[in-house]
């Protein structure tokens, strides 16, 4: 190879955003560890957007939710929960933490804090100074950045890798593919990456929203648009299977969003692609207990207060509470109630009228408000977008990626990383997290092979 013989070795890197970035830093780092000079070693980012790390500088509406707090171990839990993709990205992440992260950034005048949630902000709030920081850190690595060079062709060998972009043609020893998935195309990621990498043989996974709004066949009615509902659970049921997530839900003119949706919607995007009977989306304003519980909740209210009007009960209800007091629910402490939007739906569902009290509710009645509070029919899922989604699923294959080094079992000069590899987390900066690391572990082992 070119640095075994002293000759100056080139490594590319296709993409400049989270992977891209940190894959070129950890790069010179590592060469410069090896007792490698600067002159030895070409550092060059091809990026088909006019800056680099646009995406970072829109994520988190512009704020940028950079990690996860915590140890790895449960940041690794809370934020992967498929086993295999897991797996995959535990020893990039274990490689480069999140407190790696954080330390790179405070290096470069970029203060950090966590919220109460766990995700971790600029103290700014401001997502370019994150950006800025970075580019500062590509300058000190001396990395050449080429914007605007959107990468149509590669041709892998064994002397070397050959990169077409347009009517210009660039040669390297070792190539790094971090441009990214399909998500959030206004970003420039438009899947390049992917079809780079399936056009030299890579095995690739049906590409997915993740992270997503949810449309439904039929919009909402307007007088929920734009209410959240705090804490509740959300279940998507269809003839492939079900599943569940917990957190809070915004109702949007064309069907759901908030953080238990864009958890859910990958799953959502998954019975959809899988075809058959459109998968239907539940609310439950009380994820904590069965609907006995909360029908006996029901009936404990009513013997206490029965001359109450239903609507009033809900309308000071507590919403997803983790007990259920015998008391009044005006001397309950929990905050958050059931919002007064959604009373009078819930009670026509429940076929009880506005003046109907407590007292009066027949056990039928009781029995289907339950229901309805525990599986409140917010719809039928017409499609997740994907130019919505802040990542998407799928993508190369893991099985054909060396996870503790990033190199494809395919071609030795080939690494991957970042968002076009075929995991996607969960909201909460563990996305981006799992590109800065898988981007840094694939800078650093590229840079060891080259000079091996």
């Amino acid at each position: 190879m070119a640095g075994q013989r002293g000759e100056r070795s080139v490594l590319l890197i296709v993409g400049a955003g989270a992977s891209g970035m940190l894959a070129a830093v950890s790069a010179r780092q590592a060469a410069r560890e090896l007792g490698i000079g600067d002159l030895r070693l070409r550092i060059m980012l091809l990026e088909r957007n006019q800056k680099p790390g646009a995406k970072i500088a829109i994520s988190g509406g512009g704020h940028c939710n950079i990690t996860h707090d915590g140890p790895v171990d449960r940041l690794l839990d809370r934020g992967f929960t498929r086993k295999n993709e897991q797996r995959f990205v535990r020893p990039s992440i274990y490689s480069f933490t999140n407190g790696d992260l954080l330390a790179l950034l405070a290096s470069y005048g970029v203060p950090t804090a966590p919220r109460e949630d766990g995700r971790v902000f600029p103290v700014s709030g401001v997502a370019l100074d994150v950006v800025a920081a970075i580019r500062r850190m590509l300058q000190d690595s001396l990395a050449e950045v080429h914007t605007g060079t959107r990468v149509e062709g590669m041709e892998v060998g064994d002397r070397g890798v050959r990169l077409r972009a347009g009517e210009a043609c660039f040669e390297s020893d070792s190539v790094i593919l971090a441009a990214g998935g399909s998500a959030w195309g206004s970003s420039g990621t438009t899947g390049d990456g992917v079809r780079l990498a399936a056009s030299i043989g890579h095995a690739v996974v049906p590409v997915l929203p993740a992270l997503a709004p949810v449309f439904l066949s039929t919009p909402p009615d307007p007088g929920l648009v734009g209410v959240t509902l705090r804490g509740v659970g959300l279940v998507v049921e269809s003839n492939r299977g079900s599943d569940f997530r917990r957190g809070d839900l915004l109702v949007s003119h064309r069907g759901i969003s908030g953080p238990a949706c864009l958890s859910l919607s990958r799953s959502v995007s998954e019975m959809l692609a899988g075809g058959g009977a459109a998968p239907r989306l539940f609310a439950d304003f009380f994820p904590s207990h069965d609907p006995q519980a909360v029908s006996t909740f029901v009936l404990d209210q009513a013997a206490r207060n029965g001359t109450q009007f239903v609507r009033t009960f809900l309308q000071r209800c507590p919403i997803a509470p983790e007990t259920l007091s015998e008391r009044n629910p005006d001397a309950s402490v929990q905050t958050e109630t059931i919002p007064n939007a959604f009373v009078p739906e819930i009670m026509t569902r429940a076929g009880i009228g506005r003046e109907q009290t407590l007292s009066v509710l027949t056990r039928q009645q009781r029995l289907e408000l339950a229901g309805v509070l525990k599986r409140f029919v917010l719809g039928t899922a017409r499609t997740v977008p994907l130019d919505k989604a802040e990542v998407s699923a799928g993508g190369v294959s893991l099985t054909e990626i060396d996870p503790k080094t990033m190199r494809s079992r395919l071609h030795p000069r080939l690494f991957c990383c970042g968002e076009l590899l075929d995991y996607a987390g969960e909201v909460g900066g563990f996305n981006l997290q799992a590109a800065f690391s898988t981007g840094w572990v694939a800078g650093r082992h590229a840079v060891r092979e080259l000079f091996s």
